[in-house]
C-alpha cells in the first residue's frame, strides 16, 4: 500500500499528538502504569515468566511454584504467559520489565492507529480517515487501559490486522491471514478474544453482503462455515493456552458480588455500553447517530452493522453470555470499538456528502439520548457528557450546514469524547518513578539473591509496598505466598482469610497481600522479612542484615517448607473447634479428611477484652460501639494485661456496616494491620465482616499498649474478645522436608524426609488437580489436607519424595495446538496453490 506524503503527515501528526499526550501525562515524574493493578500485576507477573523460563527452559510450563504459596501458572496465564508481545521480552534480558512493558504498551497504541488508519483509508478519503483515526486514538478505553489493564487493548493491532485479512479473504487473497491474526490476538488476550473472534465473524458477514448482489440463505451458509472454519482453526491452534486455562477458570473464578437476576436481562438504552466509560466502546454521540444512520442505511451490510450495533447496546444478555456468564459488564464491547468506529465513518462520510437526511436522524438521536437518560442508570457524569456532547453536536451541525468547512464537524463529534478522555486520563493515579525505582531497587535485590543462597527452599514476607510487590519475584530461588490474580486457587484463598485469618485491608480479595500476622508467617515458611519500617518486624524475628534502608530479619521457628508428623486431626473435629483455637490446632496438627485424632488440649487463655474510649465520633449504646467519622479518629487502648516477646495476642471482633447512614467501606487499623469490610454493593465484596488481628509486642520486651485507627464511615463493632497463647504452645516437633534445590525446580520438588513414626507428609502448597507424587519411587495418593494443602499419608523411616505437577489438559492442548499447526501449514500451501493457479 503506497502511501502519499499526505499519508505519512497524518500518521506522523496522529503519533505526534499521541506522544505529546504521554508526555504530559507522565511528566517525566509518572510511569505509564496506573496504581490500580498495573504495578502489582501487569509487568511483576510477565517478569515472573520471563525468570522461570530463563531457569527451567521449559516453554510449556505448568507450575509457578514461587508465587501464592505455588500456583497452577495458568490461573496466571491472562497476564501475557504464551502472549507473543510478552515472549519476545525473553529475548531482552537487559531490559528491566517494567520499562519493557510501558514500552510496548506505547508502541501498541502507536501501531493500532496507523493500522487503523490505513484501514479506515481504503474506505473514505485521507482527511477523512484522519479524522476517525484521532477519534478512534481518543475513544474512552484505548490510551486509559494501556496503562492500566493493558489486556484490554493489547490485542488491538491483531485484531485490526484480522479485519484488514477478512477482507483479503473475500477478495480471494491470503485467506490464512485470517487465522493467523485470529489466533495472534488469542494468544495475546485470551478473554477479549471471545469478543474479537465475535467481531471478526460480524465483520465476516458485513463483507459478505457488500460484495454479494443477491444474497441468500444457501449461498451465506456455504460462505459461512468456510470463514467459520479459519477462526476454528485459530482457537484450535491456541488450545496449548485455552484447555489449561479453562480448566481453571473453571475451578478458580471467584463470583464476585454481582446481582444477576431476570431484570438485569431487561432490553434498554444502556448509554453506558457505547458512551464515554473506559469499561466499554467508549465513544460518543455521534456513535448513536451513526448507528440510527445504518438502520436507515440502502445498504444491506450497514443496515446488518447497525442492528448488531444495537443488539449489542441493548440487550444485557448478549454482554452477559459474552462475559462468559459472569456478569454484565461492559468492557468485552471494546473488540468492537473499530466496527463502531466504521458506521461511525459511514455517517461522517454520508453528512460530508450530503447524502444523510440530518434532521430526522438527528431527532430520533436525541430522542434516544432523553430516553437512556430518564429510563436507565446513569451516573452523572454521564448525564454531563450527554448534554453537553449534544449541545457540541448540534452547534457544530448547525454551523456545518452553512460554512461546510469539515474541521466544524470534526469539533463537534470529537469535543465531549476528547474533554472525557482527558478528563480520566489525568485523574488515573500512576506509579511515581521514585516508587517504580524503590520497589525495583538494588538494594531489594541484593537482599533477595542474599536469599536465595540458603540451602533450602524458603518463603519471604516482604513488607515493602505490600500491594505493588505482591507478585513480585526478584529471582527464581526467591518464594512468597502472596498473590493478586483474577484467577486464582481458591482453597488456598478461602484459606488464607478463613482458616489461618490473615487481616483483609483491600477491597478484593482476589488480592492476597503479605500478611503481618506472626502465625501465617510460621505456617507458610516465611524464614525471611524484608521491610523499611520495624514496625512491619513482628516479635521472633531479628535482624541479619541491612542494605540501603532496608532491612532483613529472621525467624529460624518457623514450620519447614514441608514435614511430616504423627499428630492429626480430622477436618470434622477441625471444623468443630472456633477462633483462635482452630488456629491453635492447625499449627499442632495436620488436618486430614479421616484419621483418629489425638487428644485436644490448648494452651490459649481468654483475657478481658479491650475497650475503645468514647468520644464524638465513637459511641457505645446497647452493647455496641458506633463509629461515625468523617476522618481517622487514632486511639491508644490499653491491652487487658502486658503483652511480652514470649507472648501472642489474638483479638477478633464484629462489623456491620450496613445499616442507615453507612453502607461504605468500613476500616481499622490496629497497630500496623488493617481490616476492611467493603461496601455491601461493591462488586468485589469481601464479605469480611469479623475482623481478626494477631498482635505481638513487635521487636520490644513487651507492650501494654495498641494503637487503633478507625477509618472514615459508619459502622458498628460488636463482640470485641481477646486470646493469648505461649510461643511455645504454637507448633508441635515434626519431621522436617529436606529439599534438593539442585533438582528441584519449575514443575518438580524433591527431597528426603527421615519419618519418626506413622503419620502423614504436608507441604505448603494449594492443592488442585495435577500433582503426581512418589515416595521412594513409588507412587502414592495425594490428598488434600489442611482444607487446602497438598499431602499424603507416609511411613516411619528415611524416604525419598518427588512431587511433579503438570496442568491438567496441558498435554491434550498441546496435541490440539500442534494438529491445528499442522492444519494451518496446510491451509497456507493449499491457498498460495489456488491463488497461483488463478492467477494463470
Amino acid at each position: 500500500m503506497k502511501l502519499s506524503k499526505r499519508n505519512i503527515f497524518h500518521l506522523c501528526l496522529l503519533t505526534g499528538i499521541y506522544l505529546v499526550f504521554v508526555l504530559l501525562l507522565t511528566r517525566f515524574e509518572y510511569a505509564y502504569g496506573s496504581e490500580l493493578d498495573w504495578g502489582g500485576q501487569h509487568y511483576a507477573i510477565p517478569d515472573y515468566f520471563r525468570k522461570l523460563f530463563y531457569k527451567t527452559g521449559d516453554i510449556f510450563p505448568s507450575f509457578a511454584p514461587n508465587i501464592g504459596g505455588g500456583e497452577n501458572i495458568y490461573n496466571l496465564s491472562y497476564y501475557g504467559l504464551y502472549s507473543p508481545i510478552i515472549m519476545f521480552s525473553y529475548l531482552l534480558p537487559f531490559v528491566k520489565m517494567s520499562t519493557y512493558i510501558q514500552a510496548v504498551s506505547i508502541i501498541g497504541i502507536i501501531v493500532s492507529v496507523i493500522i487503523f488508519y490505513l484501514w479506515m483509508r481504503k474506505k473514505f478519503t485521507d482527511n477523512a480517515a484522519f479524522a476517525l483515526s484521532f477519534v478512534f486514538l481518543f475513544s474512552a478505553p484505548l490510551i486509559f487501559h494501556s496503562h492500566r489493564h493493558i489486556m484490554f487493548v493489547n490485542y488491538m493491532p491483531f485484531l485490526l490486522l484480522g479485519f484488514m485479512a477478512v477482507e483479503d479473504y473475500f477478495e480471494g487473497k491470503r485467506k490464512y491471514m485470517v487465522t493467523l491474526w485470529a489466533f495472534l490476538m488469542i494468544m495475546t488476550s485470551y478473554f477479549f478474544a471471545v469478543s474479537g473472534l465475535a467481531a471478526m465473524a460480524v465483520y465476516g458477514v458485513y463483507r459478505w453482503l457488500k460484495i454479494t448482489e443477491k444474497p441468500t440463505v444457501k449461498g451465506f451458509c456455504s460462505v459461512a462455515w468456510r470463514f467459520a472454519l479459519r477462526l476454528v482453526l485459530a482457537v484450535l491452534m491456541a488450545c496449548v493456552l485455552i484447555m489449561p486455562t479453562l480448566f481453571c477458570m473453571l475451578n478458580g473464578r471467584d463470583k464476585g458480588n454481582s446481582s444477576i437476576d431476570f431484570t438485569s436481562f431487561i432490553p434498554g438504552v444502556n448509554l453506558k455500553f457505547l458512551l464515554y466509560s473506559h469499561y466499554s466502546m467508549g465513544l460518543c454521540l455521534f456513535t448513536v447517530m451513526s448507528i440510527i444512520s445504518a438502520l436507515f442505511s440502502k445498504q444491506r451490510c450497514r443496515r446488518f452493522l447497525g442492528i448488531v450495533m444495537t443488539l449489542l447496546a441493548t440487550c444485557p444478555v448478549i454482554i452477559y453470555m459474552l462475559n462468559g456468564t459472569l456478569y454484565v459488564d461492559p468492557k468485552v464491547l471494546i473488540p468492537f470499538l473499530p466496527l463502531g468506529m466504521l458506521l461511525f465513518g459511514h455517517a461522517y462520510f454520508d453528512i460530508i456528502r450530503g447524502k444523510m437526511r440530518l434532521k430526522p436522524i438527528f431527532a430520533i438521536t436525541v430522542a434516544v439520548a432523553v430516553l437512556g437518560l430518564l429510563y436507565f442508570k446513569t451516573s452523572q457524569k454521564v448525564e454531563f457528557y450527554v448534554i453537553v456532547d449534544l449541545i457540541a453536536l448540534t452547534a457544530s451541525l448547525t454551523v456545518y450546514h452553512k460554512v461546510k468547512k469539515d474541521y466544524i464537524l470534526n469539533i463537534g463529534m470529537s469535543f465531549c469524547l476528547l474533554m472525557s478522555t482527558v478528563y480520566i486520563n489525568f485523574s488515573d493515579d500512576l506509579v511515581p518513578l521514585s516508587q517504580l525505582d524503590y520497589d525495583n531497587s538494588a538494594e531489594i535485590n541484593a537482599i533477595a539473591d542474599y536469599i536465595a543462597e540458603d540451602e533450602q527452599i524458603v518463603r519471604t514476607s516482604n513488607c515493602v509496598d505490600e500491594k505493588n510487590t505482591v507478585n513480585m519475584i526478584y529471582n527464581a530461588d526467591y518464594y512468597t505466598n502472596t498473590i493478586y490474580s483474577s484467577l486464582h486457587n481458591k482453597n488456598y484463598n478461602r484459606f488464607y482469610f478463613s482458616e489461618i485469618y490473615n487481616e483483609n485491608q483491600f477491597r478484593n480479595t482476589a488480592l492476597t497481600a503479605q500478611s503481618h500476622s506472626v502465625i501465617s508467617d510460621i505456617y507458610f515458611s516465611n524464614r525471611y522479612l524484608i521491610t523499611d519500617d520495624a514496625n512491619n518486624a513482628v516479635s521472633g524475628y531479628k535482624k541479619i542484615s541491612e542494605c540501603g534502608n532496608l532491612s532483613l530479619y529472621e525467624n529460624k521457628d518457623v514450620l519447614p517448607f514441608g514435614y511430616a508428623t504423627s499428630d492429626i486431626i480430622s477436618e470434622a473435629d477441625y471444623k468443630s473447634l472456633s477462633y483462635p483455637y482452630s488456629v491453635e490446632a492447625l499449627l499442632n496438627n495436620i488436618v486430614v479428611d479421616e484419621g483418629e485424632s489425638k487428644e485436644y488440649s490448648t494452651g490459649i487463655d481468654r483475657v478481658k477484652a479491650i475497650k475503645f474510649d468514647i468520644c464524638e465520633q465513637i459511641e457505645y449504646r446497647d452493647g455496641k460501639y458506633i463509629v461515625d467519622t468523617s476522618k481517622t479518629i487514632t486511639q491508644k487502648v490499653k491491652l487487658p494485661q502486658t503483652l511480652t516477646k514470649d507472648e501472642i495476642m489474638f483479638m477478633s471482633f464484629k462489623v456491620n456496616n450496613n445499616i442507615k447512614g453507612g453502607k461504605k467501606d468500613a476500616s481499622v487499623i490496629v497497630n500496623s494491620d488493617k481490616n476492611t469490610l467493603t461496601a455491601p454493593t461493591w462488586k468485589y465484596y469481601n464479605n469480611n465482616k469479623s475482623f481478626e488481628y494477631v498482635i505481638t509486642c513487635g521487636q520490644g520486651y513487651s507492650t501494654d499498649y495498641l494503637t487503633v485507627k478507625f477509618l472514615k464511615g459508619k459502622y458498628e463493632i460488636t463482640n470485641i474478645k481477646c486470646y493469648v497463647i505461649n510461643k511455645s504452645d504454637i507448633t508441635g516437633d515434626v519431621d522436617p522436608f529436606y529439599i534438593d534445590k539442585e533438582n528441584s525446580g519449575g514443575d518438580v520438588i524433591s527431597g528426603s524426609v527421615d519419618v519418626a513414626s506413622d503419620g502423614y507428609f504436608t507441604i505448603s502448597i494449594p492443592y488442585t488437580n495435577g500433582f503426581d507424587i512418589t515416595v521412594d519411587g513409588e507412587s502414592v495418593e495425594c490428598e488434600k489436607v489442611d482444607t487446602a494443602f497438598v499431602g499424603f499419608k507416609i511411613s516411619e523411616g528415611k524416604h525419598n519424595i518427588k512431587i511433579t505437577f503438570t496442568a491438567p489438559f496441558l498435554h491434550l492442548g498441546i496435541v490440539c495446538s500442534a494438529a491445528g499447526a499442522v492444519m494451518f501449514i496446510l491451509s497456507v500451501i493449499f491457498d498460495i496453490r489456488r491463488k497461483s493457479k488463478s492467477d494463470r
